[in-house]
């Protein structure tokens, strides 16, 4: 991973006071401590919050992956004794949650539904 480049104009920028608890400046030195170049701290916190906020930014692509991680425990638990169908039918009841909850449920697109008369 090639380092993060600094914005072009730092002046600009407004400060902001970061005091991390001793577990998180420990967490952050031993990350510093991995980089090639060696970054200060500050620019280490900073290079963090544009990884967090990069992660963040991709919702998506992180539920694609839990549902992965989700998918590949269900076949590792599977009855290997029932059909490959079956299993399938089986594992996307799972992955896709009761039928009744799909009104709560936030990760999924409210339907419109037709009002009554």
């Amino acid at each position: 991973m090639s380092p993060m480049k600094r914005p072009e104009s730092s002046a600009t920028a407004a400060a902001a006071g970061f005091r991390p608890s001793q577990p998180q400046l420990k967490a952050i030195t031993a990350w510093m401590a991995c980089q090639s170049d060696r970054p200060s701290l500050s620019e280490a916190i900073g290079r963090l919050v544009e990884l967090g906020l990069a992660v963040s930014a991709d919702p998506d692509r992180q539920k694609q992956r839990a549902r992965k991680m989700a998918g590949d425990a269900i076949d590792r638990m599977g009855d290997t004794t029932t059909t490959a169908e079956d299993r399938a039918i089986r594992k996307r009841d799972l992955l896709d949650g009761p039928k009744e909850f799909d009104r709560v449920r936030i990760d999924r697109s409210r339907r419109s539904k037709p009002i009554p008369e």
